[in-house]
């Protein structure tokens, strides 16, 4: 079993992913009411906005009361009721979020085609981030079946350490010992990791949301042509897509795995990081597209350096490490040993 230290951390860490994702939705929805195109906006998005923001502060409430009753309750102890209380809070969270993204969607897309294409890209993040989110309810029964049959081992998946072993003296340092080279790296740190990159990419993928959302009240981007305009619009959905699929490792460990650390949730995180990579490269290729198409008017011209981006992610991202993967270097050298 996970102890319970590495729970609450894991939960404080989860809850910081979505709270950097709803921060510049945040800024983003307070803006928009202060910039010039925001008028020109219909009735029905002005109130979205208005709405979109309210669902969000209440998502960003939620994220960071575990903050709060970790110290003011529990004066900065570890315990199980910090930790149902900040998965219980992470859950209802999430639904907000999807409405809000949702609702922030129909915005841009109803500026771009009017009010049924809003509509339509509206319900469908909102559908999106909820089938991703909270699709793994479906599989917490599930699983708890599965680990709780008569017989069975509890969790085959889980990180279990033997009495023996906890008991027993540290061993001295080899290279079989883990951390090593050679050695497999253990659950535990391996989801540290995962987690970790994930919240590496989000900020970047958040700040380029918030220039996407907010770009469709300038001026200029009314200037644009409309399938120009169409572009854009499919770029900020790659971004989106990136941002949900980066997202959803904290809804699967908080909703299926509640808070433990498994060889299952450590493969699903690792293909959920990622999946969303091809979407991020090619969103943020086909944004770098409108930016020099505005700039030079040359269509061929921004084609051939949005497709020279493009190939330096895909090449950096997936050509080099999947060459790698399949042509590993050679065993490190021991101290004293050359190679001839």
């Amino acid at each position: 079993m996970t102890a319970l230290k590495d729970k609450i951390q894991n939960a404080l860490d989860e809850s910081r992913m979505l709270v950097l994702g709803a921060e510049i939705l945040i800024g983003f929805e307070f803006a928009a009411t202060f910039q010039e195109g925001f008028r020109g906006l219909s009735v029905r998005s002005q109130d979205l906005n208005a709405i979109a923001l309210g669902l969000m502060l209440i998502t960003l409430v939620l994220l960071i009361s575990p903050a709060a009753y970790h110290q003011i309750v529990e004066k900065g102890a570890d315990s199980d009721p910090l930790h149902r209380f900040a998965t219980n809070a992470m859950e209802i969270a999430l639904l907000p979020f999807a409405v809000a993204l949702g609702a922030n969607f129909y915005i841009p897309a109803e500026k771009i085609n009017g009010a049924r294409t809003g509509e339509i890209f509206g319900l469908a993040f909102t559908f999106l981030a909820g089938i991703f989110w909270y699709g793994p309810v479906f599989l917490r029964n599930k699983v708890f079946l599965r680990n709780k049959q008569p017989g069975g081992p509890e969790r085959r998946d889980s990180v279990h350490i033997p009495e023996e072993t906890r008991t027993a003296p540290s061993p001295t340092p080899s290279q079989d010992s883990p951390g090593s080279a050679g050695a497999p790296t253990p659950v535990h740190d391996k989801i540290r990791q995962v987690l970790t990159e994930a919240r590496v990419i989000i900020p970047g993928n958040q700040a380029l949301l918030g220039f996407q959302f907010a770009v469709i009240l300038q001026r200029g981007f009314t200037e644009l042509p409309r399938w120009v305009q169409w572009v854009h619009l499919g770029s900020l959905s790659l971004l989106a897509v990136s941002t949900v699929l980066l997202l959803t490792p904290a809804a699967y460990h908080r909703i299926v795995e509640h808070g433990e650390e498994t060889e299952g949730f450590c493969r699903i995180a690792n293909v959920l990081v990622v999946s969303s990579m091809p979407p991020l490269a090619v969103g943020v290729c086909g944004d770098f597209f409108v930016v020099i198409f505005k700039m030079s008017g040359s269509v061929s011209g921004a084609l051939l350096a949005s497709a020279l981006m493009l190939c330096v992610f895909t090449g950096l991202w997936f050509g080099y490490t999947y060459f790698r993967r399949m042509h590993p270097a050679g065993p490190a050298l021991r101290p004293g040993e050359t190679n001839g």
